[in-house]
């Protein structure tokens, strides 16, 4: 997972889709092989997953206002972007680089050894990408992607991103099939020996396929052809516990193999709790009360962090922190109550802030939070409410029990029965599916993917268009980046340093060059 296995495989990808095939193909040396094994490629490829969620997520929570800046109207606050600038292009790094040509060498080994395991996780994978991509950034390149013979690409339109998700997950769940068709085994030795992420547990990546299936079909909610039948089929083909969630090993041990949200790698510093985040967990925003009760969620302490008043802030909006200058009142870092310097690398942290904490991609609670919505969409009250009371307490259980290390799922129990049981009973969580509410599905589900997932909330929220009525505690920045035009951010610009220095008739042609084309909807939350 270190730099050095990024260049490596760079390397390798570049030489071997260059123009000098021809050389290669007439001077072979048995002891330097052309070729590389799928499982010394898998471990950088699922290394660089996480790579991507993790750089994009603090510039996309800042969007989500999961955390803000510490420091007033920062851009990404005010919904902007830098020019010139990748910030908030990894996602874009990841799909075509970290995975790109890296997945086609994997895949140019596996198949002709009938390595369908293999086959099947890197399909699942490159749709993965594609989910990923196609929520931020609308226009991707899919047809022409990995097109050795060209040097510019043309966007395919974010319908046929869409279905190549579907497609790529069909491949994915065939592969995988006939790998334990073959050999009857459910986890395999083989796949193991490349795998951090289920370490060979082929069952459990075809769970994956079906999560991505899932969100892929609830994504599209505002469009005709929305089922929520199918959300609600994949996701009863995917997670059921907290046991199954994906998520890459982080060994700790080092920056270069540490959790990016944890002291060794020292991210955190700029970022600080959102007060819509703080008032979602002391009750204000479920109850309507104007008092914070710091007693009714147990995931509170567990979650953010507490001034050393005691006080629990979170930053509104462009404000930054406006007790900065306060010890005593200014915003902690999330490491815990009062902290306002790092800790050492490798001291012991709460919730998912430790060095070897998984870095995550999807969770049984989320997947639990797809099939409530689509079912409360349909119709099915009843049945959505179940699904949410599951989903709430599946939360507290993650919250509680946060995975490192090869552990899928931890054993801390931070959170004790009773005081899940109190909460599940409590005010916070609605008692009867008459009194649901849609807004009570979204803002728990805010609530379970804190810090790992913003990419996923802003996909919420721009779902809804921002609503209000739906997301309670959002508000409407101060001030919005001035390109904007007082319109509020709903695509993220191509990665700058490849498609807007190569690229530029392409990014024309789909209005990419326009001061405010970030304020696009995209097409996914179209009708």
């Amino acid at each position: 997972m270190k730099k050095f296995k990024y260049t490596v495989i760079a390397m390798l990808a570049f030489w071997l889709v260059s123009g000098c095939q021809k050389y290669v193909d007439s001077n072979i040396n048995p002891n330097t092989p052309v070729t590389a094994d799928a499982s010394a490629l898998l471990p950088p490829i699922e290394a660089g997953m996480a790579r991507g969620v993790w750089f994009d997520s603090r510039f996309i929570g800042q969007y989500a206002q999961v955390w803000g800046s510490s420091a007033a109207n920062n851009v990404w606050d005010e919904q902007g972007y830098t020019p010139g600038s990748d910030n908030n292009g990894e996602v874009w790094r990841t799909v075509y680089f970290s995975l790109g040509q890296n997945i086609t060498l994997l895949q140019a080994d596996a198949l002709p050894k009938q390595k369908w395991d293999y086959m099947g996780v890197s399909w699942a994978i490159r749709a993965w990408g594609w989910q990923k991509g196609g929520d931020l950034y609308n226009y991707m390149i899919v047809k022409e992607a990995f097109d050795p013979s060209r040097l510019t690409f043309d966007y395919d339109t974010p319908d046929y991103v869409y279905a190549e998700v579907v497609k790529d997950c069909k491949l994915a769940l065939n592969y995988l099939n006939l790998a334990i068709n073959t050999d009857k085994l459910t986890v395999s030795p083989t796949l193991a020996k490349g795998d951090y992420i289920y370490y060979g547990d082929r069952s459990k990546w075809i769970k994956f396929v079906y999560a991505i299936l899932a969100q892929n079909a609830l994504h599209i909610s505002n469009k005709a052809s929305f089922s929520a039948a199918n959300v609600k089929k994949y996701a009863d083909s995917s997670f059921v516990s907290n046991a199954d969630n994906a998520g890459v090993q982080n060994n700790g041990t080092q920056s270069g193999d540490s959790n990016f949200w944890g002291p060794a790698r020292g991210n955190l510093g700029a970022y600080k709790q959102s007060d819509y985040m703080v008032r979602l967990l002391d009750g204000r925003i479920f109850t309507g009360s104007t008092t914070p009760n710091y007693t009714l969620d147990p995931r509170l302490p567990i979650l953010l962090a507490a001034s050393k008043d005691g006080t629990y802030r979170g930053v509104i909006t462009t404000n930054g922190d406006p007790n900065s200058a306060d010890p005593n009142m200014l915003i902690p870092y999330l490491f815990g109550t009062g902290i306002t310097s790092y800790p050492v690398a490798g001291t012991p942290q709460k919730y998912l802030f430790n060095d070897n904490t998984r870095g995550l991609f999807m969770t049984y609670p989320e997947v639990q939070f797809f099939r409530a919505e689509a079912q409360y969409r349909s119709g099915d009250i009843p049945g959505a409410f179940a699904t949410y009371q599951i989903a709430v307490a599946a939360s507290i259980d993650f919250a509680g029990n946060p995975p490192s290390g090869t552990n899928l799922t931890g054993s801390q129990n931070n959170i004790t029965a009773a005081a899940k049981a109190a909460y599940m009973a409590g005010p916070c969580v609605r008692q009867s599916a008459a009194t649901l509410q849609l807004s009570d599905i979204l803002q728990q589900k805010m609530i379970a993917l804190f810090v790992w997932d913003p990419l996923e909330v802003w996909a919420d929220e721009r779902r809804y268009n921002y609503d209000p009525t739906v997301f309670q505690g959002l508000t409407k920045p101060t001030t919005l980046y001035p390109d904007n035009a007082g319109k509020l951010v709903y695509v993220v610009r191509p990665r700058y340093n490849s498609e807007y220095i190569w690229n530029v008739p392409a990014l024309q042609a789909i209005g990419a060059l326009q001061p405010d084309y970030h304020t696009t909807k995209p097409w996914f939350i179209l009708p």
